[in-house]
């Protein structure tokens, strides 16, 4: 089988995998040899707290590969997306393949079938195994997908294929990329996904729990309008409360001749100060919902050093 005469770069995020380090370099790696004239893996290790970065390191010196790798240290734990940013903006490939772990529950022929995908005019590529996902994910991605502004629905994904022209898309759109999955659907591109059968079976096995409430929230206030809208329906709920004692003040003072003396000014002053707070808060959050979406923010991410080993 003759080769494409293409760069492809692999971007694995690397934290305390040190079990799975192995079968993922021999089984993604070899593959992109067997298709790719040239091809480059990039690690990026989130201060792993096991061995990976030690096993990394003596395997690709027990195994000598004709493709350069570059292992990313960062300095600090900085978390999933940071990191693959990192990886990504290192990537010099014309295709980047982007894994979020290291666990292979694929074949490799899947590698083949997301660049053939590719090849058919789609510059996003989403590959997900066809079992179950969690309850949590479920709900996360319907609101999102409910209440998001994107062309295209986001899902659990295994790995992605990016075309340099995505990859450059995405740059230009901004400096600070919070939630990779939700800015290449909406990148404007083409996009296409495809499935594939775990070869270890059970429900869904790639799972990155930590920092993801955070990242949930995060992604509903930058991609969504979900929070405009529990806390436009918040106000609206005291706005009418306040509206409801407007009027009780002025039935009381108009039906009831015992009434304390200034106790309709008190109240009525109250219910019509709550009432422009309320009022003021919904515009005031409308506001801020835009300005998220104009602040020029830096791109969150540290690297201690670069390690390169060179292939044959």
């Amino acid at each position: 089988m003759a080769k494409y005469k293409k760069f492809v770069s692999v971007v694995a995020y690397m934290c305390n995998q040190e079990k799975n380090i192995e079968s993922f370099i021999e089984t993604v790696m070899g593959k992109c040899e067997e298709l790719f004239d040239k091809c480059e893996l990039i690690l990026v290790n989130d201060a792993s707290t096991d061995n990976s970065l030690e096993t990394a390191r003596h395997y690709l010196k027990e195994n000598q590969k004709k493709y350069m790798v570059s292992i990313a240290r960062l300095a600090t734990r900085q978390g999933l997306e940071p990191s693959m940013n990192a990886g990504r903006d290192m990537a010099i490939g014309d295709f980047v393949f982007e894994f979020d772990d290291m666990l292979v529950d694929y074949d490799g022929s899947v590698i083949e079938q997301a660049f053939e995908e590719c090849l058919k005019g789609a510059d996003v590529i989403s590959v997900s195994s066809n079992t179950g996902i969690k309850l949590s994910s479920k709900i996360f991605y319907g609101i999102y997908n409910r209440f998001s502004r994107t062309q295209n629905p986001i899902g659990n994904e295994t790995f992605r294929l990016l075309s340099r022209r995505a990859v450059n898309r995405v740059k230009a759109m901004g400096v600070y990329i919070p939630y990779r999955k939700a800015v290449y659907m909406n990148s404007g591109l083409k996009v296409s996904g495809i499935t594939y059968s775990s070869t270890l079976g059970g429900g869904s096995l790639h799972s990155v729990k930590k920092q993801r409430s955070e990242l949930a929230i995060d992604s509903f206030i930058y991609f969504t309008n979900v929070m405009e809208k529990i806390s436009l329906t918040i106000s609206v709920l005291f706005f009418a409360v306040a509206i409801i004692v407007v009027i009780y003040v002025i039935h009381s003072y108009l039906m009831d001749e015992q009434l304390e003396s200034g106790w309709v000014s008190i109240m009525g002053f109250l219910s019509m100060a709550f009432v422009g707070v309320f009022s003021l808060l919904t515009i005031i959050l409308k506001y801020l919902s835009v300005l998220v979406n104009l602040v020029f923010k830096q791109q969150r991410y540290l690297i201690e050093d670069i390690e390169k080993i060179a292939g044959n």
